[in-house]
């Protein structure tokens, strides 16, 4: 494994490395599904096309309890490999993680979605690009077949976790 934040740089050239990498925003992305919030992280407003920021769906409850999840799961990889830096870089991915799904959510208002209507891709990988984008800030380089790879894994699990998600009450929707 070659995540070391001594390097100049980090490279991700391992579909294994870069799965460990992501857990922390995978779960991060996971988790405000059971953290039922209340207060829109938009408080309601619209924006200039006259729909909501967000919507009901992003919570300040539900970006803090995934923040915190994803966070606890990189201090427990990196309690695991502390010379991988995963507690950073971890972090870092499940920050990314939370924007990403934001950022989702805003553009799915922007084309006219409502909350729980599909948009395939988006969907499953708005997190993932979040977590991608940010830990790259930090330095991480992406070997391209590696992110195509773990692009797939993680769409893959994504959909298996929502249906399990929706079978156990905690989702309205399959996706």
């Amino acid at each position: 494994m070659a995540l070391n934040l001594n390097m100049d740089f980090t490279i991700i050239d391992d579909l294994a490395e870069a799965l460990i990498l992501l857990l922390p925003a995978m779960v991060a992305n996971a988790t405000p599904v059971v953290v039922k919030g209340r207060k829109p992280i938009d408080g309601g407003r619209l924006f200039i096309d006259g729909r909501r920021l967000l919507g009901d769906g992003k919570t300040w409850e539900g970006a803090a309890g995934g923040l915190a999840a994803g966070v606890l799961v990189a201090l427990i990889l990196d309690f695991i490999m502390p010379s991988k830096g995963l507690l950073v870089l971890g972090s870092a991915a499940a920050l990314g993680a939370i924007i990403g799904d934001i950022a989702g959510s805003f553009i799915k208002r922007r084309i006219g979605l409502e909350r729980g209507a599909p948009a395939p891709l988006l969907d499953q990988l708005d997190f993932y690009v979040g977590a991608l984008v940010m830990t790259a800030l930090l330095g991480v380089r992406w070997d391209l077949v590696v992110v195509v790879e773990a692009g797939l894994t993680v769409a893959l699990l994504h959909v298996a976790s929502n249906i399990v998600a929706y079978l156990a009450g905690l989702k309205k929707v399959p996706w």
